[in-house]
């Protein structure tokens, strides 16, 4: 792996970016993998992958390998998100998946004051984009890291452990995914109670935009903008491309020279009509 020109930059923020994937997936983080250098060319962050046996190659992100077995129930999340942890050493990490594809320049300002603001308000998890959007006001307000764009999550949120596009402090993160001591999948992180009251004790924080409806119409919330930190939108959905985005995606693939049609993504269903998605 050729090294990123950006990755050896120092910077005032102790950020990495972690992008989960697997061999499976390794076709849709070729997609994720384009629209990062065209959405972001500028990122001063180092960014990583996981895969099961096989090296992804790319110039902007550095995959470890895990050796960790596939497993039909995604119980390989836990272990593998932890691989990486570990060998990531940076204080924050920025957590996504690699289904989310970016549509939009990201600022790079924004994630300072983002980490700035963590910092200083001892915040374990600054969520991305409003999938779900916070309940709760901010006590405290800098920068960008206001009322307008953000909210806090309050301890009984149900979807507080979402894996939505978020920033971790990546201890925490660690903990908690150690508080359980068997493997599991992410879903499980995300919606079993004994990992919400586990995470109680910490403080998080969310976007207030970039959802709204879905991520094109925004019909269910007036007011809705794109967030200040991350836009992206998700490709896959139950395994295939997802039906309300496809076309989008098609269109765009198309005018950047991309293509999600060619056989290597045929699980995912290559060259399908819309109507051939579950709705």
């Amino acid at each position: 792996v050729t090294c990123h020109p950006y990755h050896n930059m120092k910077t005032d923020s102790d950020l990495s970016i972690l992008v989960l994937s697997s061999d499976t997936y390794q076709p849709i983080l070729k997609a994720y993998d384009f629209y990062f250098k065209k959405h972001w060319a500028d990122c001063p962050f180092k960014a990583y992958t996981v895969s099961n046996h096989n090296k992804f190659e790319s110039d902007s992100i550095e995959c470890l390998v895990t050796g960790i077995d596939w497993d039909e129930n995604a119980n390989h999340f836990k272990p593998m998100v932890l691989h990486a942890l570990n060998e990531i050493k940076t204080k924050y990490v920025l957590f996504m998946v690699e289904d989310q594809i970016l549509v939009k320049d990201v600022i790079t300002d924004n994630f300072h004051q983002a980490i700035e603001y963590m910092d200083e308000n001892d915040i374990t998890k600054l969520r991305c984009l409003s999938m779900p959007e916070p309940d709760e006001e901010l006590t405290t307000e800098k920068g960008i890291i206001n009322n307008k764009y953000f909210g806090l999550i309050s301890k009984d949120n149900m979807y507080r452990n979402s894996l939505q596009a978020a920033i971790w402090n990546r201890e925490n993160l660690k903990e908690l995914l150690n508080s359980y001591s068997e493997p599991f999948s992410g879903w499980v992180l995300e919606s079993t109670d004994s990992f919400r009251e586990y995470s109680k004790k910490w403080n998080y924080v969310a976007c207030r935009h970039g959802k709204g409806g879905d991520l094109l119409t925004r019909d269910l919330f007036e007011g809705q903008e794109d967030s200040p930190l991350l836009q992206y939108v998700e490709l896959v959905r139950w395994g295939v491309y997802d039906r309300i985005y496809i076309d989008f995606f098609r269109e765009k693939f198309s005018s950047d020279g991309f293509s999600v049609d060619t056989p290597e993504y045929e699980r995912f269903g290559a060259g399908k009509p819309k109507e051939w998605f579950p709705e």
